[in-house]
This record gives C-alpha cells, structure tokens and sequence, in this order.
C-alpha cells in the first residue's frame, strides 16, 4: 500500500513539473512576443513621426515656391502693365507729332541765343549749323544755349555735362530740353555755381542739376511738379528727372549707330563736381 501511494506521488510530482515547465515557457514566449510587438510599435511611431516631419518640410518648400511663383508674377504683371503704359504712351506721341514740337523747340532755342547770347547781328549759333535730322547734337547745343543764356543773364557759374547717345527721336529731346529748362530755373538764381548733367543709364535718359551756393555748400532744388507719367519720374529731391525707356526707344531711331555725344567746347564744364 505504502508503495503504491509513493508511486502514486511520484507521477502527480512528475505532472506538476511537466505543467510548470509549459507554463514557464508560454510566459517567456509571450514575453518575447510583446517585446517584439513592441519594439515593431516603437519603429512603426519612428517612422510615422519622420514621415511628418518630412511631410511639413515639403508642405513648407511648397509653400515657399508658391510665394516665389506669386512673387515672379507680380513682377511680371507689373512689367507688362509698364510695357502697356509706355505704348500707350508711344502712341500719344505719334498723335501729337513730336517732329513738329521738337521744330518749335529749336526755333524757341534759337530765338534766345539771337536775343541773350548773340555776339553779334550776323552770327550762326552752333545750333543752326546742325542738321534737321541730328537731334542729338541739336539737344546738346540748346541746353548749351539755355546755360549760356542763364550765365548771362544772372552772372553766375553754369556749366553742362552731357553724355548723349546718337539718335535721340524728337520725342525724348522735347522732353529733356524742357525738363532743363525748368531745373535751370530753379536753380540758377539760388546758387553762385550750377550744373546741369544729362546722361543715358540702361535704357533711360537723366536730366540732372546740382547747384552750389558762396561757401561751396550744396543747393536745395525746388520740387518739380509733373502730372505722374509712365515715362517721366522726377526724383524726390526735386533735383533730376529720369525719361524711362527713352535710350531703348531712341536706339532704333534712323540713323542711331550707338555713339554718344559728349557736350564741349564753350559752356562745357571746366571744372566739374561730383
């Protein structure tokens, strides 16, 4: 009886072992797997958080080159709206026949060098002797005779620095001879020296003046008032005014070869400041 119950015990402490055992190596299995799942959880966030990161960067290149694209636009829009201006502009011009008002500004130009700065009865100023068709040489030569006229008149230092290019159109010189003349004005009589400069930048024309008062001080310039224009912008110290696009509309003016014209001889500057 003794040994029967020993054997009995024997097989229940051999079941119990083998049941632990199961046991213990289901634990560690799902152990494991947990640890798997979650380190597959912790890759998976990794990625999902460097996709959104990426995602926001390309959200934000876009964004930027949407802005650029707009930017560019923009700036398109406003060069076609110039171009548009300026050909309007143009036509206007035709329509006022700027050959006749160039004819009428030469003979204005002529009449005060026979009045103010004539030698004599008989003598030819330089800007009779130029031709009908040189309005470049011509634009020079009558800002020379509105500065000779200004010296005369009130005893001051004027001089001329210009740089012309070749085939100016009727138009432009009409244009800048004017805008001299009321720079001129505005100066002449509130500095001991003054000096008128009229140069080509890009495809623009400036008219400028610069005056100076006994102590070698600069001169304020009065505010030129002009209606607003696409082509005519005065600066805001009032002291030079910017044709815009003259240059490149008078390049393709008949007989234009891309020279300049310098203004010399009497009346060029002799000493010039900068």
């Amino acid at each position: 009886m003794a040994w029967t119950l020993a054997v009995v015990f024997g097989v229940l402490a051999v079941a119990a072992s083998w049941s632990w055992l199961a046991t213990r190596s289901k634990l560690t299995a799902q152990r494991g797997a947990t640890a798997v799942a979650e380190a597959a959880t912790a890759a998976a966030t990794d990625r999902a958080t460097q996709g959104e990161s990426e995602a926001a960067e390309a959200a934000r290149t876009a964004a930027a080159t949407i802005e650029s694209l707009r930017a560019d636009l923009g700036e398109a829009t406003r060069r076609a709206d110039e171009a548009v201006a300026r050909a309007e502009q143009a036509e206007r011009d035709r329509a006022v026949d700027p050959g006749l008002l160039w004819s009428l500004e030469r003979a204005r130009s002529e009449r005060t060098w026979r009045f103010s700065v004539a030698p004599g009865p008989d003598s030819v100023s330089a800007l009779g002797a130029t031709g009908p068709d040189d309005t470049s040489r011509a634009l020079v030569e009558a800002m020379r005779v509105e500065l000779d006229a200004a010296r005369e008149e009130v005893g001051a230092v004027v001089e001329l620095d210009a740089d012309v290019p070749d085939g100016v159109a009727p138009a432009a010189a009409v244009v800048a001879l004017r805008v001299a003349q009321e720079l001129l004005a505005g100066m002449v009589r509130r500095s001991e020296s003054t000096t008128l400069r009229i140069t080509a930048d890009g495809d623009d024309l400036v008219v400028a003046v610069a005056g100076y008062d006994s102590h070698d001080e600069p001169v304020d310039s009065p505010q030129l008032s002009l209606p607003p224009s696409p082509s005519v912008h005065v600066d805001p110290s009032g002291s030079s005014v910017r044709i815009v696009g003259a240059a490149a509309r008078l390049a393709a003016a008949p007989g234009s070869n891309g020279l300049r014209r310098r203004g010399v001889g009497p009346g060029a500057a002799s000493t010039r400041r900068k």
